[in-house]
């Protein structure tokens, strides 16, 4: 038998070796690289949505899930440069009329507010992370908000008219439950995101979770 005494391997200690030793830090050329990686995977999932297409609004796509690992491997300024980036660039390479900027502040943000909600929420659970930031962006960012880019460059840019009728006809409520299947959309996503952290684990793509400390008594 050995002299050196191995290192019993304790749940905490597993839990870390699944994770990267520590977090990417801004603009190192590892981060830079994840970046493009991530920003070429969203383009991807970008144009087979353009296939994908059911309506202007609807579209049959994996982005999101692609937007939420981003997020929770680059950070809050990793995962909003993959959201902007990717966006800008595909209505650029299919463009339909006038970019609204609108939309790519709201693409933006969700990856800025998945990679907040993905860093700061006080659980060691990757699954519970992911749930939480997957289901609260695809409410605020890809129902609420993108209804609100629409309808107001509808209105104010393209001056379609008041869209903001009072009563049950009013346009903007149309386009908020037109929206409803990309609610749907971007849930599915958030399932196959969760579905890809033993593999993200695995190739120690997410971050350590940071320890809470606890009072002193």
């Amino acid at each position: 038998m050995s002299n050196t005494q191995q290192e019993i391997a304790t749940p905490d200690n597993i839990a870390t070796d699944k994770v990267r030793s520590q977090a990417l830090k801004i603009g190192t050329t590892k981060w830079l690289t994840y970046t493009a990686l991530f920003t070429a995977l969203a383009l991807m999932m970008k144009v087979i949505g353009q296939i994908g297409t059911l309506n202007d609004i609807s579209k049959i796509t994996a982005i999101y899930a692609i937007w939420l690992i981003a997020a929770a491997v680059l950070g809050p300024v990793g995962g909003g440069t993959v959201c902007f980036i990717s966006d800008v660039v595909i209505a650029l390479v299919f463009p339909k009329g006038v970019i609204n900027p609108f939309i790519t502040l709201v693409c933006t943000l969700y990856g800025v507010l998945a990679g907040l909600i993905l860093k700061h929420t006080p659980t060691k659970s990757y699954r519970i992370r992911f749930l939480l930031a997957g289901v609260i962006c695809a409410f605020v960012c890809t129902f609420v908000l993108d209804s609100l880019a629409i309808w107001g460059w509808c209105k104010y840019y393209l001056k379609l008219g008041s869209f903001m009728e009072s009563g049950k006809n009013g346009i903007f409520w149309i386009y908020m439950a037109s929206r409803l299947f990309q609610l749907l959309m971007a849930i599915a996503n958030t399932v196959i995101a969760i579905a890809l952290i033993p593999a993200l684990k695995r190739l120690k793509l997410l971050p350590p979770v940071k320890k809470r400390k606890q009072a002193a008594a």
